[in-house]
């Protein structure tokens, strides 16, 4: 059986964070040696040392991870420059596996790339159970890769994760397998314990725009060029108000896009939308890449924030996960946030309380595994099956 242990820490050197990571996190073990670490880091560390060092403290460990905006540990959230969490992984061999891919252009295509990957942990542990998803925004669009996924394991595989990024610049992003440092790469972690079992849940906090519906009228998969026949970015700056010559960095955080979900859906959602953010813009026809397929025809509605709506989600979401653990205690939690519910949330949300809301009355002074981060996308599980969400909170609670 998988034991597992978390610390988090943002001291500056390196090589320090991560030991002192691995002595906090193992503390009271007979030694510092474990099988598998997941590494979550902000932009600011040098990443060499980090592994370099994780492997000489702990050199049976096999290594994962990826960086994002910031961290969430049991200690709350951090989007320092330093900031570090880990998760400490010990247990046989036998019920975890890793694959990577070093990708330096965006993926042509996400399913095969995804498939392959999928294909190789399966041959590794056929008994995979569950799998930790860690893609670059180079992955696009990001729910074929998931496709792929499910295509090899199932379409109810469990799947959970984050779109790797940096501090919000979007200029790259970093993974991490054992010894590598992957620019724009995609990691997967596949977990073979028969014992370990699951609840997801995820929840966003917008409500869309009334009476201001927009059509899909020319896309590809992860690109669409034209809403309501004209170019999406022309329309979507027209619509917002602000320069057309703005960069998708600054649109992001005012500029959400939802579909609407299956009814089966809405209940456990909470929502009958599901939401997507502008990516990248193509610069030379005023187009939009973006993190899932939608198809020409698909209507979408351009979403506005509602703070109430924020912490009242995070409370059901929370709720709803005790009321499926009943009396079970969480073994590990992986927590997904999106970087909008940061600082860059526009200073909307204090993160700092939207995270408290989400870990107290799980914790409840225990001392619960948790690693979380704050990411470009979150991979969670609805109605049954793993999706792409953006613009929110998934919580993947592991138990026994």
């Amino acid at each position: 059986m998988l034991q597992f242990f978390s610390a988090s820490t943002n001291i500056v050197n390196s090589k320090r964070a991560i030991t002192e990571c691995l002595e906090n996190a193992l503390e009271g073990q007979p030694n510092l040696d474990c099988d598998l670490i997941i590494i979550y880091s902000a932009i600011g560390h040098n990443f060499q040392d980090l592994l370099s060092e994780a492997r000489k403290v702990s050199p049976s460990a096999r290594i994962a991870g990826c960086t994002g905006a910031g961290i969430i540990s049991k200690n709350g959230p951090d989007e320092s420059m330093k900031a570090l969490a880990i998760m400490a992984i010990k247990g046989p061999e036998t019920e975890f596996a890793l694959t990577s891919r070093d990708i330096s252009e965006p993926v042509k295509d996400p399913f095969i790339l995804c498939a392959g990957m999928s294909s190789e942990l399966k041959g590794l542990r056929p008994g995979i159970n569950m799998i930790l998803f860690l893609p670059s925004g180079y992955l696009i669009p990001t729910d074929l890769g998931i496709e792929g996924i499910k295509s090899v394991f199932g379409r109810n595989i469990p799947v959970f994760g984050a779109i790797s990024m940096d501090n919000q610049k979007g200029i790259t992003s970093y993974c991490f397998m054992d010894n590598r440092v992957i620019e724009r790469g995609f990691v997967m972690v596949g977990f073979a314990d028969p014992t370990l079992k699951y609840v997801n849940r995820v929840n966003h906090g917008f409500n869309i725009i009334e009476g201001l519906t927009l059509e899909v009228t020319k896309s590809v998969p992860g690109h669409i060029y034209e809403l309501n026949g004209k170019p999406a970015w022309t329309l979507i700056t027209e619509i917002l108000g602000i320069p057309i010559t703005a960069t998708a960095v600054q649109v992001t955080p005012i500029a959400g896009l939802a579909r609407e979900l299956p009814p089966e859906c809405w209940e456990e959602y909470g929502s009958k939308y599901i939401l997507f953010v502008t990516m990248i813009k193509g610069e030379e026809d005023n187009s939009i890449y973006v993190s899932v397929t939608c198809k020409e025809g698909t209507k979408l509605w351009l979403t506005k924030r509602d703070e109430k709506m924020i912490f009242d989600g995070a409370d059901r979401l929370v709720q709803r996960i005790l009321d499926d653990l009943g009396s079970k205690k969480p073994l590990a939690v992986f927590h997904t946030d999106c970087v909008l519910r940061g600082r860059f949330s526009l200073n909307q949300v204090l993160k700092e309380e939207l995270i408290n809301h989400l870990q107290a009355p799980l914790i409840k002074g225990r001392d619960i595994p948790w690693l979380g981060i704050y990411a470009a996308g979150e991979i969670g599980m609805l109605c049954g099956e793993a999706r792409i969400h953006q613009m929110s909170s998934s919580l993947f609670v592991l138990y026994r």
